[in-house]
């Protein structure tokens, strides 16, 4: 498969950092951790964040002799996990399940502070976007949820993992930016329950990750209508190919391939100890076979990113995704990037690192 990575937002970007490498087994010598871990999942059980935080914790007690406990804390966007971890002590014992490097805090007014220059993230996985229906759907096809948007804007209702995820942009920048539909957009605390609204008849679409709609297509109580690529998707064990968005709105990627990604985040004023082990600690794990055959069962995919080059992408996306809701306006916005120092996504490889950008110890 061809390689999915979001920095296709903006090819002229170039590429980051390359990645660091560490010897792991040396650093599993140091003092840290010395007693159980507990890693707080941004977004409810059964969801795409849920799966691949869990599965990565499995592979993480292979490298520690300590237990770890991961707990979902959903709500507001993933902001109430994060604030719980960002009141404890940065001694690397309360680490977050993280989606999308918090991208759209910043200026929906749940944080001051850059995600990327509070958190040090270590990139796990990404995750496709999608839209699916129940089976006895009057829309056949991705164009005839658009046609009805726009003929009767608002009538149609689409389920989300709350606004300001990749799953509401995908569903902006794809179905209303890309067509001039108008939504109703219903927010849930994870994908996993915004799929089980379709099927309880709360919404009339689901729009979340592939990977929380799987199971649900793969025993016939949901039917896909696009996925966010510009070619099928072959699933095991679902008999049709999931078709491409561009098949209904062909101008749907102009801006690039919308998908979801996943880290592991530690405090970024945490023990240079801490990172330097947590960070051997999380390449190992992804590059685990078991992590592997977790992610691919539900349609993600492992990537592993550290230091300078996911603090580059948290960056990058919190400018595309930024600018992106506030030229199309929209609510909830409490500052607007200009005033927060956010770059534009055209101006991003100038800017790239900041004057006083520093590297976590």
């Amino acid at each position: 498969m061809k390689d999915l990575s979001r920095r296709t937002l903006l090819k002229s970007l170039g590429s980051g950092a390359a990645l660091m490498t560490i010897a792991p087994k040396a650093v599993h010598a140091a003092e840290w951790p010395a007693r159980p871990i507990t890693v707080v999942i941004q977004y409810g059980a059964g969801g795409g964040t849920d799966t691949i935080i869990r599965a990565l914790v499995q592979a993480l007690e292979k490298s520690f002799d300590v237990s770890l406990r991961a707990v979902n804390q959903p709500g507001a966007a993933g902001s109430l996990a994060a604030d719980e971890v960002a009141k404890r002590r940065p001694d690397g014992y309360w680490l977050l399940g993280n989606a999308d490097y918090n991208k759209i805090f910043r200026v929906l007014g749940y944080t001051e502070t850059a995600p990327w220059r509070e958190w040090q993230f270590f990139k796990i996985g990404r995750s496709l976007p999608g839209w699916a229906v129940k089976p006895d759907s009057p829309f056949k096809t991705l164009a005839d949820v658009v046609k009805a948007a726009k003929d009767n804007p608002g009538s149609v209702r689409i389920s989300n993992a709350g606004v300001g995820t990749v799953w509401h942009e995908a569903t902006l920048v794809a179905l209303e930016y890309a067509t001039g539909a108008r939504f109703t957009h219903i927010p849930y605390n994870g994908g996993a329950p915004a799929a089980l609204a379709v099927l309880q008849d709360e919404a009339d679409v689901v729009a979340s990750g592939v990977q929380e709609q799987v199971e649900y297509l793969r025993s016939g109580q949901l039917r896909n209508l696009a996925v966010f690529l510009t070619e099928p998707l072959e699933i095991e064990g679902v008999d049709e190919p999931l078709q491409p968005v561009t098949d209904a709105i062909p101008n749907a990627a102009d801006i690039g391939l919308i998908q979801g990604v996943y880290a592991l985040a530690v405090r970024r004023d945490a023990p240079k100890e801490v990172l330097t082990a947590l960070e051997a600690a999380v390449k190992e794990a992804v590059a685990d076979e078991r992590f592997a055959e977790v992610l691919a069962n539900r349609v993600m995919f492992p990537e592993f990113k550290s230091g300078e080059e996911a603090d580059r992408e948290a960056a990058l996306f919190e400018a595309v995704t930024s600018w992106l809701y506030f030229e199309n306006e929209m609510e909830g916005l409490q500052k607007t990037p200009e005033e927060l120092g956010i770059p534009r996504p055209e101006d991003f490889r100038a800017w790239w690192p900041p004057q006083d950008y520093k590297r976590a110890k």
